[in-house]
């Protein structure tokens, strides 16, 4: 999607994923000349794995993230790093983008992300440049908080030009992606009393911002509505990350609904170009586990040229920075440098240090 709206011309050459409901849509929308079920049990050296000039993944998240038990390598899921990296051994592309959540960098002290990165620089006695760094969704054209670690590499031996990851733009408004209001909300407009969490968490914040002062009815606020009282969280005209598990949407509360399928789409950077060919809770936990189109766009803007994927003289626009010219950034946008592996840890560390404290 990302390349197709970057008018650049592609060949899919293979997908794969576990889960049925991702194959039976991508089949159906981007068919690639092979299918793989399993990228562990995917023999990459042989011939019927197909080569290619860049290569995306997005491993599990889970042995990682906050939200799962963090046990890394040890949990099986893990490991499929490893069938990331075998891939790009064996086969060598161009260029390569992956993608995890930012607790990546801090997991066992940092341990484990200096495994990753020994073993990509590892490839070939060096035969890609590889850099890093966290990208938050929400600093590139669309209002979701999701931090994500990016790790990019480049083959040496087709290297065109300097690879540079995107500078922050100005934060946009969640008003700007969510559809008019039709009937404004009242205090009554609330989640099924059938699901007592989202009630329970609706009404709740509901009664807390107004006693506040807030306006939750004519101002924006988002809910994760389907999280346990202790996690519930709320962030006003932006949406915190999306994910598999909270299919169904968040809470808006100047809408007094969920957030629909065609708002998380745009949450993603993405837009309905599809057709759906299963259910919304399936499209749901889709959308919250792909990699923000937005992102991968502007990532391709320096990357493919920097690959020699496409002429220099190629018409690549990167629409997000575009959109933004004339805004004014927020002093949160500051400038950035690719990041090296030590600031990254210390940071994660740091970080670690403050949540302890508190």
């Amino acid at each position: 999607m990302a390349l197709k709206k970057l008018k650049v011309p592609y060949e899919h050459c293979f997908s794969c994923d576990i889960d049925k409901h991702v194959k039976t849509q991508i089949l159906e929308n981007f068919p690639p000349k092979k299918w793989f079920d399993d990228l562990m049990t995917r023999d990459n050296e042989a011939t019927s794995t197909p080569a290619v000039d860049i290569y995306l993944a997005g491993f599990p998240c889970q042995p990682f993230s906050a939200a799962g038990l963090q046990k890394g390598f040890k949990d099986k899921r893990g490991m499929v790093f490893y069938g990331c990296a075998d891939y790009i051994d064996t086969n060598r592309p161009r260029a390569f983008i992956l993608e995890n959540v930012k607790r990546l960098i801090g997991h066992d002290d940092g341990n484990t992300f200096k495994q990753v990165l020994r073993s990509l620089n590892g490839i070939g006695d060096g035969a890609y440049e590889v850099k890093c760094q966290v990208l938050n969704t929400q600093e590139h054209g669309v209002p979701q908080s999701r931090p994500r670690i990016y790790i990019v590499g480049l083959r040496k031996d087709c290297k065109k030009s300097e690879f540079n990851f995107p500078e922050p733009l100005p934060r946009v408004s969640l008003d700007s992606i969510l559809d008019k209001v039709k009937v404004k909300p009242t205090m009554t407009d609330l989640p099924r009393k059938t699901n007592k969490t989202a009630f329970n968490n609706v009404r709740a914040v509901l009664k807390k911002l107004t006693r506040e002062g807030a306006s939750p009815l004519t101002k924006t606020y988002v809910v994760d509505c389907d999280a346990s009282e202790k996690f519930r969280s709320v962030m006003k005209d932006r949406t915190m990350c999306m994910t598999k598990s909270r299919a169904s949407g968040f809470w808006v509360t100047s809408r007094g609904r969920r957030m629909n399928l065609d708002e998380m789409l745009r949450c993603q950077g993405m837009e309905r170009s599809f057709k759906q060919v299963v259910s919304d809770r399936a499209i749901g936990a889709q959308i919250g586990n792909a990699m923000s189109q937005n992102v991968i766009e502007r990532l391709f803007v320096s990357l493919l040229p920097a690959a020699g994927l496409v002429q220099k003289d190629f018409p690549l626009r990167d629409r997000w920075a575009a959109a933004a010219k004339g805004v004014k950034a927020p002093a949160a946008a500051s400038k950035r440098t690719a990041a090296t592996l030590d600031s990254l840890v210390e940071a994660a560390g740091q970080q670690k240090k403050r949540a302890r404290r508190a």
